[in-house]
C-alpha cells in the first residue's frame, strides 16, 4: 500500500503533464481510499516539475537503499 513520503515511478505516460513511464515523484498527499495521491515529480537536476493528482493504478513504490554507510 503507498503512504505518504514514499518514493513512487510513473507506470504510463501522462503527456498532458510532460510526463513519462519512469518518472520519479514523491507522494505528498493521500486521498481517501487510497485510490489517488498528490504526487510531486522532480527533474534531473532535482527542480520541481509538478505537483498532479495521480491514480494509485498509474503509480509503483519505489524501494530505495541508504547510500549512509
Amino acid at each position: 500500500m503507498l503512504k505518504e513520503h514514499d518514493v513512487v515511478a510513473l507506470t504510463d505516460d501522462l503527456p498532458a503533464e510532460g510526463l513519462r513511464r519512469g518518472d520519479v515523484g514523491a507522494i505528498v498527499h493521500c486521498y481517501a481510499n487510497g485510490e489517488a495521491f498528490e504526487v510531486e515529480f522532480v527533474d534531473e537536476q532535482a527542480r520541481d516539475h509538478c505537483v498532479i493528482s495521480v491514480p494509485a493504478k498509474q503509480l509503483m513504490r519505489l524501494n530505495l537503499l541508504s547510500l549512509s554507510a
